[in-house]
């Protein structure tokens, strides 16, 4: 069974979705987006248990009319998944909804379930929804939609809900064709809830596995428990070293003769768990692991890698059932980076659908480009985006940038996409020594992402990965050299323009290598580039700095690929030295000195990515000229 259309309105912080999956769905996209508002909302109408608790915080809040227009820069907000959807910085009161609606179109139904739903099933459209004339094709695929309806008195102040096929219903009116819970409880579908692994008491993922296996055997294993402990508490109450005890309290002022109808000794007192029963003491055992030579120790001290790594299992192995559509929100949080992929592999592959939404990339490597669905946030009001089909071998070469650009950037508003890894490499390094006096790109919500894969980069590779960002929701800045200008460059950035919200363009015969140079003293070029040798490379400064040794200087960084430990070595030489010993302590308090046009280009970015951004287009950074009076 499967999901071809999820309709939402007025739920919680969605106005309006209509989601179609192709095939699996794996939900990612930036904070506060609604990916766990998606979850719920396939809960509500599928999940008997989850229709049981609305809440009035479920209906979508939004400003008056005369604010419904006015920008809400949330764009870069942090957070989680708002459950009112109430935007902040709100001068009136929100205006609630009257009703909020979920409808879901089920297909690939089994014979059992289409005889449970016998009725109201509707031939399928291609499209993915149900077909509402007549004349639809009679071979065409049947399909059920179900829909879940909350709905908000404010005279009485009373919330009602509920679950209905919407092909002979009439919510206007108040007529409903109800689904009743015992087939929803039929339908294949498993909600994977973390929680506390291998737990033996009652309502424990382990019990409830245990007695699905063998309820008989269950049983008998905790009548044996019960019988045990009672042998063993008997021991204890009858040992001499407790009796002796217990008879010392009660002589005390003849406490023992004055309790009960006769006197009392220690033969009369014995112990039992909590409330006398084994459920009592099965609440409080907890799993212990022996996982190295430490030896067995409390699930607790394991970490809570172990802990998350076990609860899935056992979450996964309740849900093995054939077919089934599986939904588990916030997928993979306490995992390792592997196990993560590796359990929604497992997932994707053995259920009939899976729904995950995550924060995590390494989760969504394990799905086709085409099945992740990336929610954002676009003037406070939320949208998704989904990857079409391949239909050429230049979106196919594009899409395979997804799992090694774009996927570690899933939660990012923005990317800045550079011709390849070298300048990523030089921006990144420059970035990583901005905090504390100046934010990074990482606080404008910025990811720097590099054209290509591996050395095939360039400008003309700009274009493929900005284009599938565009289409995945992300705001696009494009940052190309300048190194070779002439027609056919020209032709290229105005590719680059096109698929680019913002471009920031180096100045003239301008490469990532020149720009870390640019505007730097030749003395401490020399003092930077002496560390080459260490690399077993020639210092092509040793004889004497000039505008041509430099150049040969940035042609044996591009070639050897020595970006970093030459930056590294330039940034020593630019900050400045302290001037005595009580300069010495506030050395760290010191804003870093940057490279003059590495500074200009992160600025840029910045400036170019804030979605209120109104400039021109292109970005040109003018040159910078070295200090003045600097010579070899």
């Amino acid at each position: 069974m499967r999901v071809t259309r999820l309709l939402i309105s007025n739920f919680r912080g969605w106005k309006s979705l209509d989601l179609r999956p192709r095939d699996h769905v794996v939900l990612a996209g930036v904070p506060r987006a609604g990916r766990s508002d998606i979850v719920e909302a396939l809960a509500r109408v599928l999940d008997p248990d989850a229709a049981q608790s609305p809440r009035l915080s479920d209906l979508h809040q939004e400003p008056p009319a005369e604010q419904a227009d006015a920008p809400q820069d949330d764009e870069l907000a942090l957070g989680d998944d708002s459950a009112s959807g109430v935007a902040p910085c709100e001068t009136e009161p929100l205006v609630r909804t009257d009703f909020a609606e979920v409808e879901v179109t089920l297909t690939d139904l089994d014979p059992a379930i289409e005889q449970l739903v016998d009725g109201h099933l509707q031939p399928l459209e291609p499209s993915g929804t149900a077909a509402e004339s007549d004349e639809a094709d009679p071979t065409a695929p049947q399909c059920v939609r179900i829909a879940y309806r909350l709905s908000y008195d404010s005279e009485a102040e009373t919330l009602e809900s509920a679950v209905y096929y919407p092909d002979r219903s009439n919510p206007e009116t108040g007529q409903y064709i109800r689904v009743p819970a015992a087939v929803r409880r039929e339908l294949p579908v498993i909600t994977l809830n973390a929680s506390v692994p291998l737990q033996l008491r009652a309502g424990g993922s382990l019990r409830r596995y245990i007695e699905e296996r063998d309820a008989k055997a269950a049983t008998a294993a905790f009548e044996v428990l019960r019988d045990a402990v009672g042998d063993a508490v008997t021991a204890l109450s009858a040992d001499p070293a407790i009796t002796e005890a217990v008879d010392a309290v009660l002589a005390v002022g003849g406490t023992g003769a004055r309790l009960g109808d006769t006197p009392i000794s220690a033969t009369d007192v014995g112990f039992l768990a909590e409330d006398g029963s084994v459920a009592a003491l099965l609440r409080t055992l907890r799993a212990s692991l022996r996982l190295d030579t430490a030896g067995p120790l409390a699930l607790a001290n394991h970490g809570s890698t172990v802990t998350a790594i076990l609860s899935m299992a056992e979450a996964m192995l309740l849900a093995n059932v054939p077919g089934a559509i599986v939904i588990a929100d916030d997928f993979g949080d306490q995992l390792d980076a592997a196990t993560a992929e590796h359990l929604a592999s497992l997932i994707r592959n053995r259920s009939g659908q899976t729904w995950l939404s995550t924060r995590r990339p390494d989760v969504a490597r394990a799905f086709q480009p085409t099945e992740v669905v990336r929610l954002v946030r676009h003037n406070g009001v939320r949208a998704y985006h989904q990857l079409p089909q391949v239909s050429d071998r230049k979106e196919l070469a594009a899409y395979r940038q997804l799992h090694t650009q774009l996927l570690p950037a899933i939660t990012a508003p923005a990317v800045a996409v550079t011709e390849g890894p070298h300048d990523v490499a030089v921006l990144a390094a420059a970035n990583r020594r901005y905090p504390p006096a100046k934010p990074p790109l990482s606080a404008f919500g910025v990811r720097l992402v590099a054209a290509g894969m591996g050395e095939d980069g360039g400008i003309d590779k700009i274009p493929w990965i900005a284009e599938l960002a565009q289409q995945l929701g992300f705001r696009v800045v494009g940052v190309i050299d300048r190194d070779k200008p002439g027609p056919q460059t020209d032709a290229q950035v105005a590719e680059v323009q096109r698929a680019c919200n913002v471009v920031i363009r180096l100045p003239e015969r301008t490469a990532i290598e020149r720009a870390m140079t640019t505007g730097v003293g030749f003395s401490q070029l020399a003092e930077a580039s002496s560390v080459l040798p260490v690399f077993g490379l020639p210092d092509p400064l040793a004889a004497g700095v000039t505008e041509e040794s430099v150049t040969k200087l940035c042609e044996r960084l591009h070639k050897k690929g020595l970006h970093e430990p030459f930056l590294d070595a330039l940034y020593q030489e630019l900050q400045p030295a302290p001037a005595g010993p009580d300069d010495e302590a506030d050395e760290d308090d010191q804003p870093v000195v940057h490279p003059p046009l590495l500074e200009a280009i992160l600025d840029a970015i910045a400036r170019g990515a804030d979605p209120a951004y109104s400039g021109p287009t292109m970005i040109d950074l003018p040159g910078v000229p070295r200090p003045t009076g600097d010579t070899a």
